[in-house]
């Protein structure tokens, strides 16, 4: 299937926005944030009794918004403060009939120390009063000359187009088009209910190129060329810390982006990630060793000498010490010098109860072999990620003894989820493969939706994640409750835990199966 909106011809394209200069980012900082980039400081003066508050409290943006224009709030119409209106030659008459003539950047400065227009009335005091600097309030009024052409890229008054990366051709097309048609399929109902306060949603789907390095290099340039306001339900596996990287130089929000580890690395970014990652994982397994019985001193982590398994390692090790709990004993070895002899010795040694395994399945169904000598085998944890195949074939008495975390699972989708999935893929004809991947890109579709309207018609990317910052227990039918916040990004934060059932060759939910970290 042919699909509308992919990523073609862009080396045509002129960039979408101008580069704010040194003084207008500066002056942006002020005026959305109400701090000085430099060492001086703001204040806010507010009321006839001079309250001296931090500008902070009361930045510009909070009363006339990220385009200037000013919404209504508490029977106050705040002016449209768009250079374009200020300089206007005719006389300007507001609300109140209070008349003035256009203003510069002196009779601005001004009215914004003083409360004084150019015609010498006094303004209104709901409006604060601002203390800084000269060189502060020359990089505000520098910022105020832009603020109307300082639209994020990909927004207009009809529209918003998004993108997402995604392998369209070679072995993993099939999964990457799948994923493109339900976001355009979620998107088409959305437009045609009259889309997101009047906005239709368009995608482009940028595809991936023959290297890592060629994928990045078609993403830098569709934000370069394309205007690309978020990235919702890209692919991101293996690509994870240089995506995070081009978001946070590129201030582009990342919308549930497919991945089997969003990583640790990802706070300072606008990424925002349905299911959790190794480390939750990880922490859930840990305390899943503990509610089993095992005490931390009788915990063993096993796994190989390389960066991502220290990194599970330390969470392994925060997680108990959070539960008030000792240092559990480690055995780490060099890549491919695993010896599951050594390790069957080092578990009957420190009576271990719990095995904690992190690395390759060809170590452990060895480990597994070694250890069913052991008079009391310890119970095995495992990431299913790091599985290739089932486990139906070890030693029996590991029957329900081996635990493994799964990010997601059949019972995350509600009887409402599933019907609505079907009804989607039913009346936009979707493909049967990859259903799963289609269950993530359609929740990655339904969150940017949802903080897509909360971010309200005064559309930005600050306003979209600060309405994704605000989701509670968001309810998308096909993923656990997403909740989220500035110090959160993965929205479940937990991971299911199944038992594996040797006789009956199948895998069982361990209690209610979504353990939530604690």
């Amino acid at each position: 299937m042919l699909l509308t909106g992919t990523f073609a011809a862009y080396l045509t394209h002129t960039p979408a926005t101008h580069a704010l200069d040194a003084a207008e980012a500066r002056g942006k900082q002020i005026y959305v944030e109400g701090s000085s980039a430099g060492e001086g400081e703001i204040n806010a003066i507010v009321g006839d009794e001079g309250v001296t508050l931090p500008g902070s409290a009361l930045p510009c943006v909070n009363c006339h918004g990220y385009d200037g224009i000013g919404r209504p709030e508490g029977g106050v119409l705040p002016p449209d403060i768009r250079w374009s209106q200020l300089v206007k030659t005719y006389d300007h008459v507001h609300e109140n009939g209070r008349r003035h003539p256009a203003f510069d950047e002196a009779s601005l400065a001004l009215l914004l120390r003083s409360g004084v227009d150019p015609a010498d009335n006094l303004i209104d005091r709901v409006m604060p009063l601002y203390q800084m600097s000269g060189e502060d309030m020359a990089d505000l009024i520098a910022y105020m000359k832009y603020l109307e052409g300082d639209v994020d890229p990909g927004v207009d008054e009809d529209r918003i187009q998004v993108g997402s990366l995604l392998p369209l051709g070679g072995r993993a097309a099939a999964l990457g088009q799948a994923m493109a048609q339900v976001m355009h399929a979620h998107f088409a109902d959305v437009n045609e209910q009259g889309g997101v306060f009047g906005r239709r949603i368009e995608l482009l789907t940028v595809p991936f190129g023959a290297s890592a390095e060629e994928s990045l290099d078609n993403l830098r340039m569709a934000y370069a060329s394309e205007g690309i306001f978020a990235l919702v339900g890209a692919y991101t596996v293996g690509l994870d810390e240089q995506i995070l990287e081009m978001t946070r130089e590129d201030n582009v929000p990342l919308v549930g982006p497919f991945t089997l580890d969003p990583g640790d690395s990802l706070f300072d970014a606008a990424a925002f990630y349905l299911y959790p990652g190794f480390d939750e994982q990880v922490r859930v397994l840990s305390d899943r060793a503990l509610a089993d019985g095992a005490d931390a001193p009788h915990v063993l982590v096993v796994g190989p000498d390389e960066p991502r398994a220290d990194r599970l390692v330390g969470n392994v090790r925060d997680q108990l010490r959070q539960q008030g709990k000792a240092e559990p004993a480690i055995v780490r070895y060099p890549s491919g010098e695993f010896d599951a002899s050594q390790v069957a010795d080092k578990a009957r040694q420190g009576d271990s109860e719990a095995l904690i395994f992190l690395g390759g399945q060809d170590e452990l169904e060895r480990m597994l072999d070694e250890l069913s000598g052991n008079t009391r085998p310890p119970r095995v944890y495992l990431l299913s990620s790091f599985l290739r195949r089932p486990l139906f074939d070890v030693s029996t008495v590991f029957d329900r003894q081996i635990f493994i975390a799964y990010p997601t699972f059949t019972s995350d989708i509600t009887a409402e989820g599933r019907a609505d999935y079907q009804s989607l893929s039913e009346r936009h004809a979707l493909p049967r493969e990859h259903v799963q991947a289609q269950i993530a890109a359609y929740a990655a579709a339904k969150l940017l939706v949802e903080g897509l309207r909360r971010a309200g018609r005064d559309l930005s990317r600050e306003r979209l994640v600060e309405g994704l910052e605000a989701l509670y227990t968001f309810q998308t039918g096909l993923t656990p409750p997403l909740t989220y916040g500035p110090n959160r990004r993965i929205g479940a934060r937990g991971a299911h835990v199944l038992a594996v059932d040797l006789v009956n060759k199948t895998y069982t939910p361990v209690g209610n199966s979504w353990h939530e970290i604690r």
